[in-house]
């Protein structure tokens, strides 16, 4: 009715503006009648504004002798208007009314003149002062529910005191003399508009009556964010006390809840190691004993809010509603969250009164606390109930993931000292390009390019400097290219057109960080990995990566991440790629993992099955000593890897076991229940589709579960992009000669790299053989098969003997690295060999290491 009232003003005005603006023929009667309606209905407007002030605030509103008083008056007034809307004939004519208006304080003014003032001091003195007074005074008392005295505060300070004051404003200069009066009606519009629609969504956000079930949240409220860090602290906590403190954490920071507010209690008959201060209170406990029906209640709503409870029993009060009220009032709590297991109270979180004293809990925010309960009852039931197996199978994770950050924590500090020791060459060469020549303009040039750039055209960085050259020439952009120097220096060219001299400016330096990530950034699938793309091209882990594939495309870059991740774990690992680059492979990350002992065990079909598990595993003693030597992981243990080969061979049985040392760090032999712990690291490879052997029911679905978290599958060479093999070819033809003399000569041309891409190679080792057999067959044919010098580490995949091999003869003076060429050859012609040494020199070192007798 207030805005009926309202409307039918506004409607007035706009129909008496047309006639004086626009449409002056129109009948002056029409307005005459339309402004008579609007006065009645202002008596009606602010006659329900009385009342909904009045009603609002009364559970069960019932009217007053004022109100039936006033109401009869306004009854009169509305009354009055209407006859004269309808009958009088008196003040129809513009002229008229406005020479009524002039002598409105005139004793003779006509009575419609009468009736207008009288109305405007009635509705001032008996409908708004009383209104005024009445909404003051019951926001002082502070006896309504504290979400009904925020909608009254809301509707008293932004709707009643600005609507009474422009209305009033309006009625005053009401007299038809004033020039300024339709100016303020208009003003008055807007701002009446925007202060309806301001106080409407405020007090609907308020849980206007009981229209909308819970207070709303005015503002978004980034609840996963603060939860992810919540979530990770209760999947990591062990105790009790550890629980009540991430529970106070989560109250105050997002919600802004001091920790002296918040008290939790258990059931002390289900947790009895509980602290004490999170007993369960005896009285609530009674009292959810004797009240099944306030259970319920809780399993139906999982929360109690007390200005939510008040403010609905408020207007409908019902039994159970008034029950929880007085309950929360016994216990002083503004909140009551119980924490349920398996529809089962065991356990409560109170927030005390006045926690937030000018605050309301919004449905966003009572969401968020429901969800950390839920969470926060699994954890409890959790810690109560599980077994040693889980907390041993934690344990082993939390081990892995330490390794796993020392590792990384050694690859970045290994990175970074190879940008220290290079710190001091950050000097800057500058050439110029012109006319097809290279002019030095610094020392430092020189000092970086260690040959003739105008005379040896066929070394690399000359190539380098004079691609980018003419890039910048062609383009005229700036141009940068990575390269490295015949020695395996890393050097970064940039070139930047200058025009006014007509030439090129070239620098050479050494890269920084920057320069080595840019390159290949945009390569990366996940951008965070930038650190792992650093540690491939300054660590030595990178650098045998890079040795096995040297690819530099998206997808070999990807799988060499994923690579260098797999090393610096120590979880089980399931090789997917073709046989011959599973053993490279397997070497690679039992190197790259700083291990002792690679043992590998091949398995066929036709293996014994109890042969191959009591070598695992061991057996029971009382079955005696089955294989006759210890298991391997013991043998193997603290610094071994184990490389299983076709574990769809092994036995079922077998399977279950090892994937229970997968799982929890510990195996059993083979029919005991005996725990023994190893830290070995098992790889394992495969041919088959294991998930079609769990389907035929040849292969453990717990051994495969355990195995995909950890599976390194190298991309198809014969799916592989036509560039990313042309790279590959290229980074082999590069390892395979151990000096640049023929490098240009040897290098493979276009129609040998279209042969290689046409006959596309089945492995890894595959296309190094033919890449090797492509330039043996080029040094004959060129009658240079004396004078080139082809690398003997090329064929070996083994990081320790690669090692070894660059070290040359300096291997002979290291201890370790001679044991090691002794284990592996066991033969002093063969370590020669290998190293380039005379036999005699192999000799008298092993004799002075004890390898020998």
């Amino acid at each position: 009715m207030v805005l009926t009232g309202s409307t039918s003003g506004e409607l007035a005005w706009g129909i008496k503006l047309l006639n004086t603006l626009f449409i002056p023929q129109m009948p002056y009667q029409m307005v005459v009648f339309c402004v008579r309606i609007a006065w009645g209905f202002l008596v009606i407007q602010y006659q329900s504004l009385f009342f909904f002030v009045k009603c609002l605030t009364k559970k069960q509103p019932t009217l007053s002798l004022f109100g039936k008083i006033t109401l009869l008056i306004s009854a009169g007034f509305f009354s009055a208007y209407a006859y004269l809307a309808l009958f009088s004939t008196e003040l129809t004519s513009a002229t008229e009314r406005n020479i009524a208006l002039l002598n409105v304080t005139n004793p003779t003014a006509p009575i419609e003149i009468r009736l207008m003032q009288y109305t405007i001091f009635y509705i001032f003195l008996f409908l708004i002062i009383p209104s005024l007074y009445s909404a003051f005074c019951i926001i002082r008392s502070k006896q309504l529910p504290k979400i009904l005295h925020q909608q009254m505060t809301v509707i008293f300070k932004y709707l009643l005191m600005p609507y009474f004051v422009i209305e009033l404003l309006i009625a005053f200069n009401f007299n038809g003399t004033n020039h300024y009066h339709y100016a303020i009606v208009g003003l008055s519009s807007l701002l009446i508009t925007y202060i309806v629609y301001y106080c409407i969504r405020h007090i609907m956000l308020l849980r206007f009556l009981n229209f909308i079930g819970h207070v709303e949240s005015k503002k978004p409220f980034h609840f996963i964010d603060d939860f992810k860090i919540i979530l990770e602290q209760l999947s990591s906590a062990t105790s009790l006390g550890e629980l009540i403190q991430i529970t106070n954490t989560f109250f105050k920071q997002p919600f802004g809840i001091s920790h002296k507010k918040i008290k939790i209690g258990l059931q002390t008959c289900l947790y009895k190691n509980a602290p004490t201060q999170s007993s369960f209170d005896p009285a609530i406990e009674e009292f959810l004993n004797h009240n099944p029906d306030i259970v319920s209640y809780f399993l139906n709503h999982k929360i109690a809010i007390y200005d939510e409870l008040l403010f609905s029993n408020f207007y409908q009060e019902e039994p159970i509603q008034t029950q929880l009220i007085a309950f929360l009032d016994t216990i002083h709590a503004e909140i009551f969250l119980p924490i349920f297991e398996k529809e089962r109270i065991i356990g409560f979180i109170i927030i005390e009164s006045d926690a937030r004293p000018n605050k309301l809990y919004s449905k966003t925010e009572y969401d968020q606390m429901l969800v950390f309960a839920t969470y926060l009852g699994n954890v409890i039931n959790l810690l109560q109930n599980r077994n040693l197996e889980l907390l041993i199978h934690q344990e082993k994770e939390l081990k892995e993931e330490i390794h796993k950050k020392e590792q990384e924590i050694g690859q970045y500090k290994e990175s970074l000292r190879s940008f220290l020791k290079n710190s001091k060459q950050k000097e800057i060469g500058i050439i110029f390009y012109k006319n097809r020549r290279f002019i030095y303009s610094n020392q430092t040039a020189k000092e970086i390019i260690k040959c003739n750039v105008n005379i040896h055209e066929g070394h690399p960085i000359s190539r380098a400097l004079k691609e980018v050259a003419k890039k910048v020439s062609e383009y005229k952009s700036p141009q940068s290219m990575l390269i490295k120097d015949v020695d395996g220096t890393q050097l970064i060219i940039c070139g930047v057109s200058n025009l006014e001299h007509n030439n090129v400016i070239l620098t050479i330096s050494h890269p920084d960080m920057a320069d080595i990530i840019t390159k290949q950034v945009g390569f990366l699938k996940d951008p965070t990995q930038w650190d792992y793309l650093l540690y491939l091209e300054t660590t030595k882990s990178g650098q045998l990566i890079n040795q096995l594939i040297p690819g530099t495309g998206e997808i070999l870059l990807n799988f060499k991440i994923s690579l260098l991740q797999t090393a610096l774990s120590k979880k089980a690992t399931l090789l997917d790629m073709p046989q011959a680059d599973l053993m490279p492979m397997a070497e690679l990350l039992h190197h790259i993992n700083m291990r002792q002992t690679l043992y590998t065990l091949t398995l066929t079909a036709a293996t014994n099955s109890l042969d191959v598990t009591s070598k695992l595993f061991g057996i029971n003693p009382i079955f005696g000593n089955y294989s006759g030597q210890r298991p391997l992981l013991e043998k193997l243990n603290g610094n071994g890897t184990l490389f299983i080969q076709n574990i769809e061979h092994l036995d079922l049985e077998a399977q279950e076991y090892l994937a229970e040392f997968i799982q929890y760090g510990y195996y059993r032999p083979f029919k005991s229940d005996n725990k023994i712990n190893s830290s070995v690291r098992i790889i394992c490879s495969t041919n088959q589709n294991l998930e079609r052997c769990i389907q035929e029911g040849t292969f453990s679905a717990t051994l495969f579960n355990e195995l995909k978290k950890t599976c390194l599958a190298l991309p198809s060479l014969q799916e592989l992009p036509d560039q990313e093999l042309t790279e590959l070819a290229q980074g082999y033809t590069q390892q395979v000669l151990k000096t640049s003399e023929f490098k240009n000569l040897l290098e493979l041309s276009e129609k040998e790299t279209f042969k290689l891409i046409k006959q596309r190679p089945i492995s890894l080792q595959d296309l190094k053989t033919k890449v090797q057999k492509i330039l043996l067959e080029k040094s004959k044919k060129n009658n240079i098969e004396q004078e080139v010098h082809f690398n003997p580490s090329y064929e070996i995949t083994d990081p320790e003997l690669l090692q070894a091999s660059q070290l040359g003869k300096h291997a002979l003076r290291d201890h370790k690295i001679m044991a090691l060429l002794w284990q592996k050859f066991k033969n002093q012609n063969k370590i020669a060999t290998f190293l380039g040494v005379n036999r005699s020199s192999v000799n008298r070192r092993c004799k002075e290491y004890n390898l020998i007798t």
